[in-house]
This record gives structure tokens, sequence and C-alpha cells, in this order.
């Protein structure tokens, strides 16, 4: 059984919450396998160069803003951290930190060849999007989970 990732933004926990039982969220960048609480961790790491332990103590790391009564469906926070990270790096310094990230022991050598590096790297591309567009908005960034 696996599991599906939306992440997305919304201008506050109380909107995102809004999103726990719609079917498709809007404008959402589908990234089922990455868990936001460690790859994401990672992937912020690598972008600002903190380490993984001090951006895991941010309290919006991965904080629950909602679910269903079962937890098959819960809402996540993303830190600002990784908004802003995203947000403000040049396309050379996202591929850089793609092709760093497909290296790490999370993806377990699934991003070792260039076609599969150059999808990781459209990936953390349209997170940055994603990124830009929540930041410009003054929103934070989420992810919808569902089992």
């Amino acid at each position: 059984m696996g599991a599906w990732m939306d992440y997305f933004s919304a201008a506050d926990d109380a909107v995102a919450a809004g999103q726990l039982d719609v079917g498709e969220v809007p404008g959402a960048v589908c990234g089922n396998g990455i868990d936001p609480a460690v790859m994401m961790g990672t992937l912020e790491a690598l972008l600002t160069g903190r380490t993984y332990d001090d951006v895991r103590a941010d309290p919006r790391q991965c904080a629950l803003v909602a679910q269903e009564e079962d937890c098959a469906v819960v809402v996540t926070t993303l830190t600002d951290g990784v908004r802003d990270a995203l947000a403000g790096a040049s396309l050379s310094d996202l591929r850089v930190a793609a092709a760093a990230w497909g290296r790490t022991e999370e993806f377990n050598g699934e991003f070792d060849g260039d076609e599969d590096a150059g999808e990781l790297a459209e990936l953390v591309e349209a997170f940055a999007d994603l990124s830009r567009e929540a930041r410009s908005a003054g929103h934070h960034l989420y992810c919808r989970i569902s089992m």
C-alpha cells in the first residue's frame, strides 16, 4: 500500500486543514514518495546549509495540521525555510541540490542515472515554482498525505 503526497500552499493552517478531504488539491505538486519530514528536511538542509538537526528542530517542520479519524489522510506543515530556500534558488542551484538530494540514502539509489536525475530536478523545480507563488502570496507550504 503506497502513500500519495500532494504539496500545496495555503494562507494558514486553518485553510490548509480544509484540504483534508477534497478530491484534488488545487495547484498542488504531486510528490509521491517524497516524505515531508525526512526527505524535505534533507532538501532544506542541502539548500540552506543548515544541519538536518536544525531543520528538524523548526516547529513547523512536519507539524500535524489535520487528520481524518482513521489517519488515512493527514495534512502537515513544511517550514518557511524550505519555502524561502526553494523560492530564492537559481535554476543552477536547484539542479545541484536535486543531484545531491538524489544521492541521499532516503532515495536508495533510485536517482543515479542521468534520466532519473533529470526527473528529480524537474520535481525540485516544480517545488520551487510552488514556493515562489506561496512566498509571493504570503502563504505557507503543506503536504497532504493520503494512504
